[in-house]
């Protein structure tokens, strides 16, 4: 049965996004009619009104589970849910490490998923709404306790789980934010959660829309990826991970629930598919991916005040590294305190000197290569320094005008983005590139921005003005379970792609921009660079991006370096190889 049976009546319309306290809730339609809503800033579905605690109440009955009818549908059913629970157990190992710990599953049922939790070594705790439920769950465990109710009034203390496990609860939520929190507050420092839950971004979704099997009365808030993910870092999550999700089922199993919640056209023609297929095709437990998402975060301190991190990557830039970077530190950005990580990369024209000379300063982290590697090697290693929330990536020229700080970082802080492109003057293909008295290469330049757009836009069904624009401002979150390798100006495009590719879709807004000229010290090659961007771009357009198989990868690559040699205290002045 669903967690978190609502304690108050929620037919009273709702006037802003529970998720960005915006008021632009824009009507989207009705589902047996209910009223579904789009917020037309950070894009969450949800009920408005939603269905009241009677009508909820009765959905929920003895029969809401599909395979409760006979004994040979519950058997089948449990078989399932055992299947996937071993598998989300294996997942939640790649994602977390520790092989066991205490274990809490709000909206339990009847326990399959704690059976299997507790037979792979873990102290469980299940909640559970229904009465019936729990008393069935706690005869199947042979350790673990069941809390009857909410974990709201519980009296869990706090700090108390290695682990919290949501399969298939949060949509039922009245209010997802205070849920999470209340799960924030009883894992440990460090705790991980998972949610499996559906998800607007799935093929089905998409493919049905309105006709989709997920939207349900009982299902309150529909998320996608970002809309969830914000969620969770405004909770107090990181590390977050979102991977498509998939249960062990059958076709007669799908077959049913299509034809409990119609869809057209699907409903049929799996009807006309169940008359044709042999018993044990239709019997035959598989593994599906079609409406729903796997999210994996941990528990992270709540800051007081978020904080930016301005990665600044500098070589031989003396003439505008000095005015560049105390713009940078007089600037104040409303609710935020920033740090400026400066990487210097043994410049020859003094630039290093210059750099030094802020080494003590508090709010600037000095990062000091012992050669030139390339302004993406530089930018590499500012992000593995940087400490803030948000990050924005700025060159050590003028170029671009720091009063666009605040409106690229604006969607961020209220939850309505997790990535921002600032788009030069407006995302215009031309005119970007003006050199006095030489109208070829400002036409070449051009031309070669349009060529690459669209390749990029063709490349990842994107429709992007100006993907390579040097401001790009994102939750530092969206950086866990990715790898970065390219060095040159070729990680720009690495970078907008793996996170294009890992499920985040930038938000354009327009800047101010001036450009230098190659006189001025522009830096890309004309003939090299736009080689190494045609390779980035094939290659990562079929290399497979897994975040979590980059996090096990990590903390495996971290125990044997641990192992090999003990951590060193961190100097005040950091040097980089």
């Amino acid at each position: 049965m669903p967690h978190n049976q609502p304690r108050n009546d929620g037919s009273k319309p709702q006037t802003d996004c529970p998720l960005c306290a915006t008021s632009r809730l824009r009507y989207a339609f009705s589902h047996e009619g209910y009223r579904i809503v789009r917020c037309a800033d950070c894009g969450l579905m949800f009920s408005n009104p939603q269905p009241s605690d009677m009508e909820l109440a009765a959905i929920y009955s003895a029969d809401y589970f599909l395979g409760a009818e006979t004994a040979e549908g519950r058997t089948a059913t449990r078989e399932m849910k055992r299947a996937t629970a071993r598998q989300y157990l294996a997942e939640i190992r790649r994602y977390a490490g520790a092989p066991a710990g205490h274990l809490l599953e709000i909206g339990c049922g009847d326990g399959d998923f704690l059976v299997e939790a507790e037979a792979a070594g873990f102290q469980v705790t299940g909640v559970e709404y229904a009465p019936a439920a729990c008393a069935q769950a706690r005869a199947r465990l042979q350790r673990g306790s069941i809390i009857c109710g909410e974990l709201e009034r519980a009296g869990v203390g706090a700090a108390q789980f290695d682990l919290c496990v949501l399969s298939d609860v949060i949509e039922h939520v009245r209010d997802p934010l205070a849920f999470l929190r209340e799960i924030h507050r009883v894992l440990k420092p460090g705790g991980a959660i998972f949610i499996a839950t559906p998800s607007l971004a799935s093929w089905s979704a998409r493919l049905l829309h309105e006709n989709w099997m997920e939207f349900k009365p009982e299902h309150l808030t529909y998320f996608d990826p970002q809309t969830l993910e914000t969620a969770l870092f405004r909770t107090g999550y990181d590390q977050v991970i979102v991977r498509p999700g998939w249960k062990v089922l059958s076709f007669d199993y799908v077959a049913k629930h299509c034809e409990r919640f119609p869809v057209p056209v699907v409903t049929p023609l799996l009807n006309f598919l169940s008359a044709l297929l042999p018993a044990g095709m239709r019997r035959k437990y598989r593994r599906v991916v079609a409406s729903g998402m796997m999210v994996f975060a941990r528990k992270a301190a709540l800051p007081e005040r978020r904080k930016l991190s301005v990665v600044l990557p500098a070589f031989n830039e003396a003439a505008t590294f000095r005015p560049l970077l105390e713009s940078v530190l007089a600037k104040e950005i409303l609710g935020l305190d920033v740090e400026v990580v400066v990487v210097e990369s043994n410049s020859t024209d003094g630039t290093r000197l210059l750099a030094e000379q802020y080494r003590d300063h508090p709010r600037v982290r000095l990062v000091l290569e012992d050669r030139p590697q390339g302004k993406g090697h530089a930018v590499r290693t500012g992000l593995a320094h940087a400490t803030g929330d948000f990050i924005l990536i700025q060159d050590a020229d003028l170029e671009y005008d720091l009063e666009d700080y605040d409106a690229l970082l604006e969607p961020l802080v209220a939850g309505r983005a997790a990535f921002t492109l600032g788009a030069r003057h407006g995302g215009s293909a031309w005119k970007m590139r003006e050199f006095a008295g030489q109208p070829l290469l400002s036409t070449a330049l051009n031309a070669g921005h349009w060529f690459f757009t669209t390749l990029v836009n063709v490349l990842f069904l994107q429709r992007l003005k100006d993907p390579f624009t040097m401001f790009k401002v994102f939750r530092r979150d969206c950086l866990t379970g990715l790898r970065f390798e390219c060095n040159r100006f070729d990680f720009d495009y690495e970078l907008l792609i793996k996170l294009l590719r890992k499920g985040y879709q930038p938000l354009e807004l327009p800047v101010n921009y001036r450009s230098r000229s190659f006189k001025e010290g522009k830096k890309v090659s004309l003939f090299g660079d736009p080689i190494s961007w045609l390779k980035v771009c094939a290659r990562l357009r079929f290399t497979r991006i897994d975040p979590l198989a980059e996090v096990e990868r990590t903390r495996n690559e971290a125990r044997r370096s641990q192992r090999a040699a003990p951590a060193s205290p961190q100097p005040a002045e950091l040097h980089a190889s």
